[in-house]
């Protein structure tokens, strides 16, 4: 559910209006790889879990 605050539109745009744009695409890249390796990692657990 975080996943969506972080990278919501309206985040992004006060970022934007903060930081150069260069690192908001670097922001947005580590938050997506980060969201989707915890993914995993959460789906890895579940399968030994059962």
């Amino acid at each position: 559910m975080m996943a969506v605050t972080t990278l919501s539109l309206s985040s992004m745009i006060m970022l934007k209006k903060v930081v150069k744009a260069k690192l908001l695409v670097l922001f947005v890249a580590i938050c997506t790889a980060g969201i989707i390796a915890v993914g995993y990692i959460f789906n890895i657990f579940h399968a030994f879990l059962l």
